[in-house]
């Protein structure tokens, strides 16, 4: 009896894990590249033992063959990748926006590490970045993505169907209304260097001899940042609401 206790609550742990552990894996804030992978796991671990007594009672009885374990834990971590993969894409606005933002303001060409990307991007990506993951902090959404997390087995019940074609489609809707929460974001600046260029242009075409372009960066530069500082606010606080919109679905499950 001791024998049969373990094995099925370790089978009941380890349904759990799978599907936290591949949501954690990709999330923002807990899943990001300069995390230790070892705290990673270890949270994990934790996370799974705290919802394990609340989730086991939902989960269906062990398989009695390995392929249907292997099919069920599939499905477990798929859940778990989606999951946290409309997390992550809502990083990417912060992504698209710090581009296209600073090929407006002629900052394109500083490169900076960006932690959140874990690769070289531009100066004003790795603030956007950084940022980003301090504001999901600062204002405790990391908890309402671990709490999304554990009430996805409210709307995904485990042993279930999967809903391969519905996950396709919530993504691709996803991906695009990250690229234009973006694009909103970048919107002054677009705006802002567009009559800034085409200034630029009608001073060229008057007096030829000077070199506009030489003489109008460190103009453009200063501007840039200036409508930047005082728009940054206001950027991440819409974003902020765009990420929390993305995630309130699983909580009213």
């Amino acid at each position: 009896m001791l024998q049969t206790f373990l094995v099925s609550q370790f089978y009941t742990y380890l349904m759990v894990f799978v599907r936290l552990g591949a949501a954690f894996l990709i999330m923002p804030t807990i899943g990001e590249t300069f995390v230790s992978t070892r705290i990673r796991l270890l949270f994990g671990l934790l996370a799974a033992v705290a919802v394990t007594p609340a989730i086991g009672g939902s989960l269906p009885a062990e398989p009695a063959q390995p392929a249907d374990l292997a099919v069920l834990i599939t499905g477990e971590a798929l859940i778990g990748i989606f999951i946290g993969t409309i997390a992550r894409t809502m990083m990417g606005a912060l992504e698209t926006a710090g581009s296209i933002i600073a090929n407006n303001v002629g900052l394109s060409s500083a490169q900076a590490f960006n932690p959140a990307m874990s690769q070289q991007t531009t100066v004003v990506n790795s603030i956007l970045g950084i940022l980003g993951i301090l504001l999901l902090f600062a204002t405790d959404m990391h908890h309402m993505l671990i709490m999304a997390a554990v009430h996805s087995y409210t709307l995904f019940p485990p042993g279930g169907s999967i809903p391969l074609g519905d996950f396709t489609e919530h993504l691709t809707r996803i991906f695009s209304e990250s690229f234009a929460i973006g694009l909103q974001m970048s919107a002054p600046f677009v705006i802002i260097g567009l009559l800034f260029f085409l200034g630029m242009g009608l001073v060229a075409r008057l007096v030829p001899s000077l070199q506009i372009f030489f003489l109008t960066l460190p103009l453009q530069i200063s501007l840039g940042l200036l409508l930047l500082g005082g728009s940054l606010s206001g950027l991440m606080v819409y974003w902020l609401r765009a990420f929390q919109g993305q995630m309130m679905p699983f909580l009213s499950s």
